[in-house]
């Protein structure tokens, strides 16, 4: 059946985690059959436009669209309400509108703390039709555990393209002025919040700069907004503070980064890299994780919430539980000698057998979060199940048992 889908998460076009996946599953959607619109909640404002053959509708004045998007998917949807659906890629808990509980959704929610935190329940707990997506193993158990219906609850993890994120390609060592035998480190990750800072961005620079005054072979591409403009941390000075080695630290050009830089070249610099040290306080899902393991580099990460489900090949770092006034829930802020030791063992593997088999290991373990696997093993049943799900769902102006009871009594 053909549904009408209004997908609401950041524009296809930008580099986001939440966009990339836009412009991985949209696309397959429409080839499946489906009607698709695209509501951009970041990436575009005060025009409509087209990409792929979707429409794309852009965000309200809201900062996450609650004023206008809850009323576009009804519009969207219209009197079809047994084939509309709304299907949303973002954080529930800033969905405040009550209109959200009118229209049908599936929302496929990260879960970046233990337990979930209880305004992510609420969503799902407070009326309406709706079903979780999770997007981890982690997360799904913790939907669970917090009382979402077992039948509410659906799985589909985040993915990658495999047509990019292959080990086979070009780096860009030379472009970047990075001797051919150095060790490099690279952080991708969002620049954004700092109460608290949950990519652990001091964590990490400090780990890295007692690893640099060690070892003077040892590089960091930095792939991120470095001023901290969206809320976040100043890294230039966070870099003086540590005492990072300026001549061996590399930064994305940051017009370029703002701008939007393609996948293609996202691939070539994690092929130009000898580890990804991503190692955050909690993560939905963290799609650096499965793009670089594709690449057939290691990865370090934070032993906590969907993380460490994602390593298989890498290190997995423990640190001090903390817990998040913001959602009564626990993040885990990775130990900085543990970030070092992990540094440590990547900078001992370099051009041994151990790399060679970590980096085999980890191609293997993330084939099966390539889009095209993805899409046929969770996609393709959770769009058969929400089909199933519609049908049974009432007509504009039906009435249900208890309102045909009380019309019979009426008559009475």
């Amino acid at each position: 059946m053909s549904l009408k889908i209004a997908w609401q998460s950041n524009a296809p076009w930008v580099g986001s985690g939440y966009g990339v996946m836009t412009a991985e599953i949209t696309p397959l959607l429409k080839a499946a059959g489906h009607e698709v619109t695209i509501l951009a909640n970041f990436g575009l404002s005060g025009a409509t436009m087209e990409w792929g053959g979707m429409k794309v509708l852009p965000g309200g004045i809201d900062g996450y669209s609650n004023d206008l998007h809850p009323a576009a998917i009804a519009n969207i949807i219209g009197e079809d309400r047994d084939r509309g659906l709304g299907i949303t890629l973002f954080d529930v808990w800033v969905m405040k509108n009550p209109e959200w509980d009118n229209v049908p959704l599936l929302s496929w929610t990260p879960v970046d703390h233990n337990p979930a935190p209880p305004e992510v329940l609420q969503f799902f707990k407070r009326g309406g039709q709706k079903w979780a997506l999770a997007m981890s193993r982690f997360g799904e158990q913790m939907l669970l555990d917090g009382g979402i219906a077992r039948e509410r609850v659906l799985y589909a993890p985040h993915s990658y393209n495999p047509e990019i994120f292959k080990p086979e390609g070009t780096d860009m060592r030379a472009d970047m002025k990075l001797p051919k035998d150095a060790h490099v480190t690279m952080i991708n990750a969002a620049n954004k919040g700092n109460t608290p800072i949950r990519k652990c961005f001091p964590e990490q620079l400090y780990a890295w700069a007692r690893f640099a005054e060690k070892h003077d072979d040892a590089y960091l591409y930095l792939h991120t907004e470095i001023s901290g403009i969206a809320n976040g941390v100043n890294i230039a000075k966070l870099l003086e503070i540590v005492k990072a080695p300026k001549d061996r630290v590399r930064i994305v050009p940051q017009y370029e980064y703002r701008m939007g830089i393609d996948n293609l070249t996202v691939a070539r610099l994690y092929r130009s890299c000898d580890v990804l040290l991503a190692a955050s306080r909690g993560g939905g899902f963290e799609i650096p994780l499965v793009e670089a393991q594709a690449i057939g580099r290691p990865v370090i990460t934070t032993n906590w919430t969907a993380m460490p489900e994602l390593v298989g090949a890498g290190w997995k770092i423990e640190g001090q539980i903390e817990f998040d006034v913001f959602q009564d829930a626990y993040w885990k802020v990775p130990a900085i000698d543990a970030i070092y030791e992990a540094l440590e063992a990547s900078y001992a593997a370099k051009g041994t057998e151990r790399e060679a088999a970590m980096r085999k290991g980890a191609i293997e373990f993330v084939a099966d979060y390539a889009t095209p696997k993805v899409w046929e093993k969770h996609w393709t049943p959770v769009m058969a199940q929400m089909e199933s799900e519609l049908k049974k769902m009432p007509k504009p102006g039906a009435i249900n048992r208890e309102q045909r009871r009380a019309a019979m009594r009426a008559k009475k």
